[in-house]
Formats: structure tokens, C-alpha cells, sequence
């Protein structure tokens, strides 16, 4: 049997779309459930005297590193020192190395923004355990949501497109037309069907030979 090529994904869109909807809503159901039991296991800890989801924690990020007065800090290649910037074009030594020139706090002037380079490393930041867990839970059932989204369109594909294949060919075949080839696709469903009313519509065609 003949392959075909089939670009359009949505062959029977009532079917189709019911289905991902279907399959979809499941899967939010049991997310919705699986988050209300944390929840309620949380919430009943926290009854307790435990509130482990609101627990501050210091966690390390890598950034700009900063004053702590939030200035951000760069590297002065030039005058082998770190400069912090305050506003406009005020710079400030923040550490110096090797150079005697400067001690902390000291103006610097005659400072180029071309010469100075963002000076990152690990900077501690205060949060909640709350955003460390349910955050990245939240972020991993959308992406399941979207991946079996995409994955039920395709699989849906395979089953509507034989189904709107046998529909057709008995509508032409109720017609008295037999002058057609059923072609299917290697990986469809119901390829066992169609094959048999394949050989139905050749035999008709040939007088029930």
C-alpha cells in the first residue's frame, strides 16, 4: 500500500481537540491534587509548629557583585583597583590591590566606562523555601503540560487520520465509486482496517472476483 504524506495535524479537528482537552485535563487534575496534598501536608505542619516552606534561607547566585549600599563594582585594569560607581560619572575606590594611590572609598577620577569591566562572582541572597520548592515544581508540570500537549496532537494525528480515511472511502464507496487507492501512513493506527477494506473495495471493484 502506497504511502502518504500528511502535513496537516488536525485532520479531525472535533476529535482531535477533544482529546488533547481530555488528556490535558487529566494531567492538570492530578497536578491540582498532587499540589493540594503538599499543601495540606504543609499547612498541617505548620499547624504544628514546623512551617518549613517559610523558613529564610541564604542561597549563593552568581551576579554583579555590589556594595553594600547596591552600587554595582568593577574591575580598573588601569589602576589595578575595584571601583563602584554612585551616579553620573562618580567613581569610587572599593579595593585596592597593589596600588598605593588609593584606599578605600577614595574619589577616582578621570575614569573611562571602556576601561572598567563588570566584576561578577557568588553573591548571597536571602529567600524563602517556599520559592525553592513550589517554583520549580510549578515550572516543571508546565513544561510536562505543554510536552503532552504537543504529544497528544501527534498521537491523536495517527489515530483521526485513518479514521477520516475509512470514513471518506465508504462514503465513496456507498457512491459506487471505486476508483481509488486507500493509502495509509507506515506508522497509523488501524493499518489492520484498512488494508481489510482495502481488499473489499478491489474486490468490489473487480465484481467480487
Amino acid at each position: 500500500m502506497a504511502k502518504s504524506k500528511r502535513t496537516n495535524y488536525l485532520i479531525d479537528k472535533p476529535f482531535q481537540i477533544g482529546f488533547i482537552v481530555k488528556y490535558v485535563l487529566v494531567l492538570i487534575i492530578t497536578i491540582v491534587i498532587f499540589f493540594g496534598i503538599v499543601a495540606l501536608y504543609y499547612f498541617q505542619s505548620s499547624f504544628f509548629g514546623t512551617n518549613f516552606l517559610d523558613q529564610n534561607i541564604t542561597v549563593q547566585t552568581r551576579g554583579q557583585i555590589k556594595t553594600q549600599d547596591g552600587y554595582p563594582v568593577y574591575l580598573y585594569d588601569k589602576e589595578n583597583i575595584q571601583v563602584y560607581k554612585k551616579s553620573g560619572n562618580s567613581y569610587f575606590c572599593y579595593k585596592s590591590f597593589e596600588n598605593p594611590n588609593y584606599t578605600a572609598d577614595d574619589a577616582v577620577t578621570g575614569v573611562s566606562e571602556k576601561d572598567l569591566e563588570p566584576l561578577y562572582g557568588s553573591i548571597p541572597k536571602q529567600t524563602k523555601m517556599f520559592y525553592l520548592v513550589i517554583f520549580p515544581l510549578l515550572w516543571m508540570f508546565i513544561i510536562i503540560v505543554v510536552i503532552i500537549s504537543v504529544y497528544s496532537l501527534f498521537f491523536s494525528h495517527r489515530m483521526a487520520g485513518p479514521i477520516y480515511r475509512i470514513r471518506v472511502s465508504l462514503e465513496r464507496m456507498l457512491a459506487n465509486d471505486y476508483d481509488f487507492k486507500i493509502r495509509v501512513r507506515k506508522n497509523d493506527f488501524f493499518i489492520n482496517i484498512i488494508d481489510k477494506l482495502e481488499l473489499l473495495r478491489q474486490k468490489i471493484k473487480d465484481g467480487g472476483k
